[in-house]
């Protein structure tokens, strides 16, 4: 893990360096919760990650965010039974179809005051939300912010995004070779036993 936790990092100094050049069109900050609002897929480090933030949070809060996690599953489950402990063997039309179900659904880590209570923690995605994201070759990974960015895509500073995904498979499939390319959403990711450090 310590090699995504490193990823991590330069992903955190890229959002930050964003931010910092563009204060009034980037407004993120403790509270916003634009980008937590729907289902989300993400790695299996990014489970080893929230699972370890879990561990770490006070009783409460791990009851709080485990209950809410099994509540939106509950949910899910019922329109799509079939639904396992992952995304995995559902084609991209029933992923799409998952995560559109329950709509802007709060993410299960948010806090009453809208704040991530695994902020620590929180997967990759989250990590790069609420901005425009360019590679360094122009190519636009992802087109808009949240609603409150008004940084357009071409004025966002790049981020080595084909250089960053090459990085986050090596290490995916030094973690778990058989299920580097498996996605959970994030309710999934929390549902499993919280791993105490």
């Amino acid at each position: 893990m310590k090699k995504y936790l490193s990823l991590l990092r330069d992903v955190d100094a890229w959002y930050r360096a964003v931010k910092a050049a563009h204060p009034s069109e980037v407004p993120c900050g403790r509270g916003c919760r634009d980008c937590c609002l729907g289902l989300f897929d993400v790695s299996i480090a990014d489970r080893e990650l929230l699972r370890a933030g879990l561990a770490k949070a006070d009783e409460a809060t791990r009851r709080d965010i485990a209950s809410r996690a099994g509540e939106i599953l509950a949910k899910l489950r019922a329109s799509f039974p079939t639904l396992g402990d992952t995304l995995e063997g559902l084609d991209d039309g029933t992923v799409d179809a998952v995560c559109d179900a329950l709509g802007p659904v709060e993410c299960p880590v948010l806090g009453p005051a809208g704040e991530c209570r695994l902020y620590e923690h929180r997967p990759l995605t989250c990590r790069l939300a609420g901005v425009p994201v360019v590679d360094v070759s122009g190519e636009v990974i992802a087109r808009e912010g949240c609603a409150r960015c008004t940084l357009s895509a071409k004025d966002a500073p790049r981020l080595d995004g084909r250089g960053m995904h090459r990085r986050e498979e090596k290490i995916l499939r030094a973690l778990d070779p058989e299920r580097a390319d498996v996605t959970l959403l994030i309710p999934q990711a929390l549902a499993g036993p919280a791993r105490r450090e």
